[in-house]
């Protein structure tokens, strides 16, 4: 009788990162459980096997094994920015919605320290952060006016309060201020990260690199050796921005402006399905598609749909469907948007050409003055700043102030950031933005939109 082996599912435990990974490398060329491999490896054997494979001949996918947990603390939110544009890692940021902040939060560029320009940059912080404490005050007088606690309640209701009010005064801060920030990456993410950060154009980032790839190098010992700055990236970013940054446009009255899409969507995605549950060429199906009665591609779609009121999530072939979005958000807004990390983002600079958003409640409690006065230094300074350090110029940008990106998402991710980012916790400005987003595609697809359950 022959035997089978059972099934066997386990941690691997007791060993470094890099040593796990070579332990899974090595099952591509071993019989051996993963278990008895890790157990006959050592430190300097792990080592000699990644500067050999890895780091010699560029097997990076090895280093996907080996995950690190890496703490980045009092780093600017504009640094921060750097570290998770990596799309593959996993952040958790510390929040402006809930932590009251004030300028000693804040980062001083290296760019202008000791220079005139610092005491022009202080000023301007402290006009923002005393208009931030002024109008986090202000707002919650004006929500306490109009809303009692109940009884046994007053401490959680002070709290709500005061919650709401951060969430509107938070437009004052610049991106200067300072954040903590948890980060998960494997080794490959990390490299490639550490490479982007060593070229920065800014001097925090760059230190931060720095210090991320020294903190990194005690679970990876061999893996980041290719961490290094990359001569071509920094005359890439230095050369576009001095060639491209002279031009601009207007703002418009469109926010949301839904710039490409796939035109016989409905009918691509029916042959995808089609051809995924058949044993057809893509050709086929969607010839067949197309061959068939007018209604059967919304017949098929709305089959599945009804099976999925979830949201279809587990249908990778909506996937196949992209849209390209040309947006205008607050930088607030931004920093939500950009946690959503299985779109293809490209954001300009932080700037303050293109005007900023004023809260509604700020108007209402009375700041509405004090807000745009702070507006108006951060303004000037930010300018001040641009004419000889233009990248550093946006540590002064604030919350507030509007930002361009150009975004592409399959349908699959457009409908799980719609029905996030409309639910009622999620910020307000971005709630508009999932809404506008949902609107777009209903001009085109209204049958897709049909599916999307806002705040659901």
């Amino acid at each position: 009788m022959i035997h089978m082996p059972e099934m066997r599912i386990y941690p691997l435990t007791g060993i470094s990162e890099e040593v796990a990974a070579v332990a899974f490398a090595k099952t591509s060329r071993s019989p051996e459980p993963f278990d008895k491999i890790a157990a006959e490896l050592s430190a300097e054997s792990s080592s000699k096997f990644h500067e050999k494979w890895v780091v010699g001949y560029g097997h990076s996918s090895v280093a996907e094994h080996a995950v690190a947990h890496l703490a980045a603390e009092d780093i600017s939110r504009l640094a921060v920015e750097c570290i998770e544009s990596n799309r593959l890692g996993s952040y958790t940021e510390k929040s402006t919605r809930y932590q009251q902040l004030d300028k000693s939060h804040t980062h001083l560029p290296e760019e202008i320290k000791g220079t005139p320009l610092q005491r022009g940059y202080e000023d301007a912080l402290s006009s923002l952060f005393t208009t931030y404490g002024r109008s986090i005050s202000a707002l919650v007088d004006f929500y306490s006016s109009s809303s009692k606690p109940e009884p046994g309640k007053e401490k959680a209701h002070e709290i709500k309060l005061k919650t709401m009010a951060m969430d509107s005064a938070r437009f004052l801060l610049p991106n200067s201020t300072l954040a903590n920030v948890g980060i998960t990456m494997n080794a490959r993410v990390l490299e490639y990260a550490l490479i982007k950060m060593l070229s920065s154009p800014l001097a925090e980032v760059r230190k931060a690199g720095t210090m991320l790839r020294s903190a990194g190098a005690q679970v990876f010992p061999t893996l980041l050796r290719r961490a290094e700055e990359n001569p071509a990236l920094v005359d890439f970013q230095n050369e576009t921005h001095k060639q491209f940054h002279q031009f601009s446009s207007p703002v418009g009255s469109r926010r949301v402006h839904l710039i490409h899409y796939d035109k016989n969507a409905l009918e691509s995605l029916s042959a995808s399905i089609l051809y995924r549950w058949s044993g057809l060429s893509f050709e086929d199906a969607l010839a067949h598609i197309k061959s068939s009665k007018p209604s059967s591609a919304m017949e098929l779609f709305k089959s599945i749909s009804s099976r999925f009121p979830e949201g279809l999530k587990p249908i990778r072939e909506l996937e196949h469907i992209t849209y390209t979005f040309d947006l205008l958000m607050d930088q607030g807004a931004y920093y939500e948007f950009k946690r959503h990390r299985m779109m293809t983002i490209s954001a300009q600079e932080p700037t303050i050409s293109l005007g900023y958003r004023v809260p509604e409640d700020i108007e209402k409690c009375g700041m509405k003055k004090e807000f745009a006065e702070a507006m108006k230094e951060s303004a000037e300074c930010f300018q001040r700043i641009e004419a000889t350090h233009p990248f550093a110029a946006g540590y002064i940008a604030t919350n507030a102030h509007y930002r361009r990106v150009l975004a592409t998402m399959n349908l699959r991710e457009l409908a799980t950031f719609i029905r996030l980012r409309s639910a009622p916790f999620a910020h307000f400005t971005i709630r508009e933005l999932a809404s506008e987003m949902l609107e777009e595609l209903r001009k085109v697809h209204p049958e897709f939109a049909e599916f999307i359950k806002p705040g659901a």
